[in-house]
């Protein structure tokens, strides 16, 4: 989980206020099963393309190193991608414009498949009808790709809403993955943010697995979700 770049950026930023242990630690925890399962997708496809919706200064790409796959995609906001281009090499693919335009499914569409779409706390804060319309155009745009993401219950979305996310109006929120399955996505594996597969826990510090397991009760990370889809054509 080492990431010396987001390090020197939140030094450089003057970014060492953090909004809390818990929220911190969601946040890690979040970030450490996703790069897991982003990991199992290149390794199974290592000539496949992985989409990253509205990373931030998120360097996933290059905390992943030599597992990094050859085609990578992030899509990110004009004034947050210049920003990536300014402090962060970036990928070979960087594509301007939310992640509710067709722009970066047109450009995936030309890199070779199959394509994991990766949305760590991106697609829980966008309208649902722009999310369903995502899925179901990804699903025909991109046969076979698959979507990893973070869900929220209601009851996380009102913690993040009254706390880190303020002034942010959460749209849908679902107390179970399956929930979505009818959007036209197939669950295939699910965690909570407290709760990690044994992989993941193994390669995470001591001090945080300890934190976890304190803090697995708590309302941020029981409501909160990790969840792997398959999209499927309808």
């Amino acid at each position: 989980m080492a990431d010396p770049v987001a390090a020197g950026l939140a030094d450089d930023l003057d970014l060492g206020s953090t909004p809390g242990r818990t929220d911190t630690l969601c946040t890690l925890l979040r970030g450490a099963v996703l790069d897991h399962w982003v990991r199992a997708f290149v390794a199974e496809h290592p000539d496949g393309t992985v989409v990253e919706l509205g990373p931030g200064l998120d360097d996933r790409a290059g905390r992943l190193g030599g597992t990094a796959p050859a085609h990578w995609v992030d899509v990110e906001l004009p004034e947050i991608a210049a920003l990536r281009r300014e402090l962060l090499p970036g990928p070979a693919h960087l594509v301007e414009g939310s992640v509710l335009d067709e722009d970066w499914m047109e450009l995936a569409r030309d890199l070779p498949g199959p394509h994991l779409l990766v949305s760590d706390q991106v697609l829980t804060l966008l309208p649902e009808q722009g999310v369903q319309r995502i899925v179901f155009t990804a699903a025909r745009m991109l046969p076979g790709a698959v979507l990893v993401t973070d869900v929220l219950s209601r009851s996380a979305a009102d913690r993040l809403v009254a706390g880190a996310l303020r002034d942010v109006d959460v749209d849908w929120t679902c107390e179970d993955p399956r929930e979505l399955e009818p959007w036209g996505l197939r669950l295939t594996d699910s965690c909570g943010a407290g709760d990690p597969p044994a992989a993941v826990a193994a390669r995470l510090p001591r001090t945080t697995r300890a934190l976890a397991t304190g803090l697995r009760a708590t309302p941020a990370l029981r409501g909160h979700r990790l969840a792997r889809y398959e999209l499927v054509a309808t």
